[in-house]
């Protein structure tokens, strides 16, 4: 509805205005050339409808000659702006009839969505056409990456009497469609119509073409007054170079006047945005990429994603890989490690420089065509370990008892909270995740250094390392200072060209393009909307948000295929189940891909269960399909501090849920008997997803925690890869390119400005946002800890495990 209206309001507006003429040659137009009304202008949108400037990223600024109708020059310029904005403004002179015309130009417009924006310029000019000024309004609609349609009124203000000059200004009504059949700049098509305030008529026509490795030919025929004595047909031919952040080019324009006014002149165009365009080839450089500070899910996710990109960007000569405190887990280092694999095989060296690395940077980094160390450094090569905190005996000494029941003898959560050690159960499954990552560790590392498991594990014995140590170990190929890496950069890529931040690339496409959507499913999994601490870093996936995002994407024809991300120790029963469903619902219609971060357990994993394929790395943690539910009781401590509780109820389990009193026999047999109704429906849909009998599921269940490894021997995954390789597989099932692009919903506040003001610090562009303001590790564990302990307070069942149960480097 409101696009229908927005896109009537320049219509309407002729309704008011008196007769006069304009069409493609107006008096109030600034420097000729050639480029589309419906998108694709970049800055010169200014002058052909500023309802396009919405569609620019970042910023660009655009100098335009013309000699064909008097000589004439534009300085074009236009802005990015947070909330869908963008500003912009421009300077023209001309020549005409032997008078100096000039003209200042402003403009802004407003993107609702990527498939609708409007906007608006106002002109003043002072010369050959008088002083006047000017009002142009336009809307622009892409309902599909390939199609856009636009509506421009020129020189509004005119008919309407409200210009000052001498002379009516006419008014002009512009209809443009453009067609992208290959949905970028490879081929762009459009043909449009206007007819002024006297109803003559002019048609428009416009074709782009890319050029690959150099630019884009661009074509463009107007005719005006179709029909009528007094038409004129224009030609224009530009050749356009594109080279890194700037454009240059030119060519020539011809008039073919019904009055014998012929013309013939030159046409010169030159740009500089902050955004690469596909042109000549830059000379190459080496992406550097550096980590420093805790590596959290979306932080993981945003690094695979670059280095993903990395392996397609023909200017990129490879990655210089730099870990400082990254704080990844096994898994993490797997996914890493994999991309870096990925961009060799792609041709492009990686090389790793630590500083004071852990295990798995070391791990990950072996994957490299070399590691180099800080001469300073440490290098913690000391195998795998788990810990786990139980805090059983320290509530109890504190008055709060906690009373749980569960399904699942392995259901490590419960003892956490209410035990002074791990059940035999517990600790077999823990140690048996212990030895799976162990010996994946030590199998890769072999391949990798061309030794022995034997040796791998003599290396992590003699852990840890001073830097010397770590290259006469082969722990590391040599030593580097990060700040005189001049000479090993040119040794491994043949050059010292680098680059730190990551590039900024606009999208060729108007609209929505044909992607793949990437819903993160991360941190505890819990009713309702999502919950975010960015402070401590503690973020909650909520049901509802998470289901919002899915039947968007399920509506959404331009997402072709979904991979969920998932990173995750699980939570609500409920909210579990509620997407589940939900998933299955997209997977009618869509291709679904299921992709395990380092953690995806219980109610994680049942959520990844209705996916088409699940993707996990060998050492990412998942399985421990079981249910738990508890509370916890308060009233020794109240009793402690001398709190008197008085509590009267109506109904013989009326106050069951209170946290002031413990279940009694009866209570806790009815809420047995519940768990294990969910815990029957886990079984019934990790079977229907996987293709399984509920008893075969019961078989590895029992809340057992599993590696991937395992897991794929037990059916409980389809793959081992992380998030690259799982990209690769849901591009292919969506039918999609390569490199075809993907969006990563829903959206988490990393800092206070994001959360006080969404989309904000994005918008100020990669390293302008302040930093996060992260709780350090050991806090945010013990925060994550108890809020697992309090989430059981809710009246709802849960499947999570306990975040200490996890195998630490």
């Amino acid at each position: 509805m409101v696009r229908s209206f927005a896109l009537l309001i320049p219509m309407l507006a002729l309704l008011w205005v008196s007769p006069g003429r304009a069409q493609w040659r107006r008096a109030s137009g600034g420097t000729v050339a050639p480029v589309p009304i419906a998108g694709g202008a970049g800055a010169l949108g200014l002058d052909v409808n500023p309802a396009a400037l919405a569609r620019v990223s970042g910023w660009e600024a655009a100098l335009v000659y013309a000699g064909a109708e008097g000589h004439g020059l534009g300085l074009y310029g236009v802005r990015d702006l947070p909330f869908g904005l963008s500003v912009a403004g421009a300077l023209d002179w001309r020549l005409r009839d032997g008078e100096d015309d000039g003209r200042v130009s402003v403009g802004g417009a407003w993107a609702r969505s990527s498939q609708f924006a409007f906007g608006a310029a106002l002109r003043y000019a002072d010369g050959a056409v008088g002083r006047r000024g000017a009002l142009d309004v336009g809307t622009l609609f892409s309902p599909h990456s390939r199609l856009s349609f636009s509506v421009v009124v020129h020189d509004l203000l005119g008919p309407l009497g409200l210009s000052r000059g001498a002379g009516a200004v006419p008014a002009t009504l512009v209809g443009a469609a453009q067609l992208r059949p290959f949905e970028t700049d490879a081929l762009v098509a459009e043909v449009a119509a206007a007819v002024d305030t006297d109803g003559d008529v002019g048609l428009r026509g416009f074709v782009g073409v890319a050029v690959p490795r150099f630019g884009q030919l661009q074509i463009a025929v107007d005719a005006s007054d179709v029909g009528g004595g007094s038409s004129e047909v224009r030609v224009f031919g530009n050749v356009v170079a594109h080279w890194g952040r700037t454009s240059a080019g030119g060519g020539a324009m011809g008039r073919l006047d019904g009055n014998g006014d012929d013309r013939l002149g030159a046409l010169a165009y030159g740009a500089v945005r902050s955004h690469e365009r596909d042109g000549l080839p830059l000379r190459g450089y080496v992406d550097d990429v550096e980590v420093r500070g805790g590596l959290g899910s979306r932080g993981l996710l945003a690094l695979l994603a670059r280095l993903d990109r990395d392996r397609y960007e023909s200017d990129v000569a490879g990655v210089l890989l730099r870990l400082r405190g990254s704080s990844i887990g096994h898994g993490a280092a797997q996914e890493i490690r994999e991309a870096i694999a990925s961009l060799r095989a792609a041709g492009r060296p990686v090389l790793c420089q630590l500083a004071a690395p852990s295990g798995p940077e070391i791990y990950a980094c072996a994957a490299a065509n070399e590691t180099l160390l800080d001469p300073a450094g440490t290098a913690a090569f000391i195998g795998t370990s788990t810990t786990v905190l139980h805090y059983g005996e320290a509530l109890r000494r504190l008055g709060v008892r906690t009373d749980f029941v569960r399904v699942g003898q392995y259901k490590g959560a419960v003892e956490v909270y209410g035990r002074g050690s791990s059940t035999a159960p517990v600790r077999i499954a823990r140690r048996a995740l212990l030895d799976d990552v162990y010996a994946r560790l030590a199998d890769d590392l072999a391949d990798d250094w061309s030794i022995t498991r034997a040796e791998v594990r003599h290396r992590f014995d003699e852990g840890p390392y001073a830097a010397e140590q770590a290259a006469t170990a082969g722990i590391v190929d040599g030593l580097a200072d990060e700040y005189a890496l001049g000479a090993d950069l040119r040794r491994v890529f043949g050059t010292s060209n680098r680059r730190r931040r990551p590039l900024d690339y606009v999208p060729t496409t108007l609209g929505r393009p044909s992607r793949v959507a990437v819903l993160t499913l991360d941190g505890s999994l819990v009713n309702g909307d999502n919950v975010d601490y960015p402070i401590v870093e503690i973020h909650q996936t909520g049901a509802r948000t998470f289901i919002q995002h899915l039947e968007a994407v399920r509506r959404d024809r331009s997402i072709r295929a979904v991979l969920l991300r998932i990173d995750s120790p699980g939570g609500s029963a409920l909210a579990a189940d509620q997407i589940w469903r939900a998933v299955r619902r997209v997977g009618e219609v869509k291709p679904v891909v299921a992709s395990l971060g380092p953690l995806a357990t219980s109610a994680a994993y049942y959520v990844a269960s209705a996916a088409d394929v699940i993707y996990a790395e060998p050492s990412t943690v998942t399985g421990s399909i079981g249910v738990l539910f508890g509370k916890v009781d308060f009233a020794p401590l109240a009793e402690t501090l001398g709190v008197g509780i008085e509590q009267d109820a109506r109904g013989a389990h009326a106050g069951a849920e209170s946290l002031y009193r413990a279940f009694t026999d009866e209570e806790r047999a009815l809420l047995q008997e519940q768990i294990e109704i969910y815990y029957a429906l886990f079984l019934e849909r990790v079977a229907e997803g996987r293709g399984m009998e509920p008893e075969a599921v019961h078989e590895v269940a029992q809340g057992r925690i599993w590696s991937g490894d395992a897991a794929l021997g037990l059916g409980l995954v389809d793959r081992l890869g992380g998030f690259v390789v799982a990209m690769e597989e849901t591009r292919r099932r969506g039918g999609l390119g390569h490199d075809a692009p993907f969006t990563v919903t829903p959206v988490r506040p990393a800092s206070l400005l994001d959360y006080v003001a969404p989309g904000l610090s994005g918008a100020l562009g990669e390293g302008a946002s302040p930093a996060s303001l992260g709780a350090p590790s050991g806090v945010r564990r013990i925060a994550l800890d108890l809020g697992a302990a309090l989430a059981a307070s809710d009246g709802a069942p849960l499947a999570i495990i306990a975040p200490d149960a996890l195998v630490q480097p």
